[in-house]
């Protein structure tokens, strides 16, 4: 754990440094720090920054992929990060641990993307009791698997957790170690290579469960909600540039993902990204809300986490209804 914490810092270092660099004559930039996982949903991040999206906002994002949530939770309270994109389940455990950071925005809702692939033989959910099962501990598979149990009245205790870090899942259940795997794309179609392997439940059928959000640090925000909104409004030229240049976006994106542009296309079915408008209409918020609450009752009740987070304090839908009221 110490090791991949200093070298997340490392990353972060290396990163701000190069950002600082500016030629002659050019107008400086802020740097502003981003971490994520490598999920397809955050690409538009990727093309804001290469298409001048963010310079026309007068910022630079910075680049930190990190996999590990716990590393990116001790980057926030130590104040070596600016913002993640992370999943709504993340974001109530980070709470419960104290992480200064605030929900602002929307990236993405999962619809399809995230799913449990089983073996042949397992035809339902109750056939995963006694079965051995690959996901990343207190992650979003973790997080999926355990509110379809809770919905459907099963209890977990009865199936064999595998645990393994999140590029690790979709390799497990290939080697034949589990008998299924949760888990997001693209894994989740590394996964169906296996012969028989089908999906068994995915966030198609049950799209509630798994949000993207953007999560910034409470100080930053509270300091200088300004550049956050310049976060934001980059992250919306991107969205509206990709749904008019489809094929010229996704080949700008797909290459951080090392994957083709049709396969990229391919992967982002399985989600929606979500424009201004509709993000900026209160139910939005609402919205948010009754996700994050059942996520952290659910997570309370089985012990993930000791005290259930507020979510009237960790979700901001201010800047966005105030998003253009200082734009360029």
């Amino acid at each position: 754990m110490k090791k991949s914490v200093s070298l997340f810092f490392l990353l972060i270092i290396i990163a701000f440094l190069q950002g600082c660099a500016q030629k002659p004559h050019e107008e400086a930039l802020t740097n502003v720090t981003i971490a994520f996982q490598s999920w397809v949903g955050y690409g538009p991040f990727y093309l804001a920054q290469e298409k001048g999206f963010c310079k026309e906002e007068g910022i630079e994002l910075i680049f930190v992929d990190e996999q590990l949530d716990s590393a990116r939770r001790d980057a926030f309270k130590q104040g070596m990060l600016d913002c993640e994109g992370g999943t709504i389940d993340l974001l109530v455990s980070k709470l419960a641990q104290g992480t200064p950071i605030v929900a602002v925005m929307e990236i993405d809702q999962s619809f399809g993307a995230d799913a449990i692939v089983a073996a042949e033989n397992i035809k339902k959910l109750e056939d995963l009791i006694g079965k051995r099962v690959a996901l990343a501990r207190d992650d979003v598979g973790e997080t999926l698997l355990s509110v379809l149990f809770y919905e459907n009245s099963l209890s977990l205790e009865g199936v064999i957790v595998v645990p393994r870090s999140p590029e690790k899942i979709a390799e497990t259940f290939l080697a034949g170690e589990v008998d299924a795997c949760v888990t997001w794309e693209p894994q989740v179609s590394e996964a169906l290579k296996r012969p028989g392997a089908h999906i068994l439940a995915s966030t198609k059928e049950h799209s509630d469960i798994i949000i993207d959000t953007l999560n910034v640090r409470r100080d930053l925000m509270e300091s200088n909600p300004g550049l956050v909104k310049k976060v934001m409004r980059a992250w919306f030229k991107s969205l509206k540039y990709y749904s008019l240049h489809p094929d010229e976006a996704s080949t700008v994106i797909a290459k951080y993902y090392r994957i083709a542009p049709e396969e990229y296309r391919r992967q982002v079915k399985g989600l929606k990204w979500d424009d201004y408008k509709i993000q900026a209409d209160r139910s939005e918020y609402d919205r948010w809300a009754t996700v994050f609450n059942a996520i952290a009752d659910i997570k309370l009740a089985s012990g993930r986490i000791s005290q259930k987070p507020d979510a009237s304090k960790h979700l901001n839908h201010t800047l966005m209804e105030k998003l253009y009221e200082d734009s360029k």
